[in-house]
């Protein structure tokens, strides 16, 4: 086998292994959601996080991204969260402008700290992320690791309030194993219950 041929295989074997990884976790979150929803607790108040803002990953490359989280509060002050978002970025090689994606999913626990005008919250959990460039078929990275964010809430509407939140996420995985993401989004959550 020349050495061209061993490095396809190489690949290849790399891309098959990171999409089994991808898969292994995608079930586990799904089932670990389900998990967290279906457990005993009194009734919830269901709500919905929707917003856009930025995910800079690795501190070398910017994603605008988009998100849309649901929100389930079990307890008083205490909410489970459990959502993904959508980023994407371009970088142009040689005059061919390619798109990079990064889908980070969240499922995790927010503690509330309400007061008269505003609610702050602390939220942590964990983060599978996907990171692929669809025009190259070896370009996609499985992480997933920790993470750890601060928010704010302010009620603009009898069901509605406006949101900013800042995440910091540490993913393993992916080339260089130990690799960082931060978030920062803005949006609004709303209620259909009170």
């Amino acid at each position: 086998m020349t050495q061209h041929g061993c490095e396809e295989y190489s690949t290849s074997m790399r891309t098959t292994r990171m999409r089994s990884w991808a898969r292994t976790a995608a079930i586990a979150s799904v089932a670990f959601a389900a998990l967290l929803l279906a457990a005993p607790g009194i009734p919830a108040q269901s709500s919905f996080s929707t917003g856009i803002g930025g995910i800079f990953y690795r501190y070398e490359t910017g994603f605008l991204s988009t998100h849309l989280t649901y929100l389930f509060e079990r307890e008083d002050q205490l909410e489970i969260n459990a959502g993904a978002a959508f980023g994407i970025t371009t970088r142009s090689d040689n005059g061919d402008v390619e798109p990079q994606f990064l889908i980070p999913v969240n499922l995790g626990l927010n503690f509330l700290f309400p007061n008269e005008n505003a609610t702050f919250l602390f939220g942590t959990g964990i983060s599978p992320m996907f990171h692929f460039n669809p025009t190259e078929d070896d370009d996609f990275e499985f992480l997933m690791g920790p993470y750890a964010k601060v928010g704010l809430r302010v009620p603009v509407h009898r069901i509605m309030d406006w949101g900013l939140e800042l995440q910091q996420d540490l993913l393993i995985g992916g080339d260089d194993w130990i690799n960082t993401a931060t978030r920062v989004f803005t949006g609004i959550t709303f209620t259909f219950t009170q």
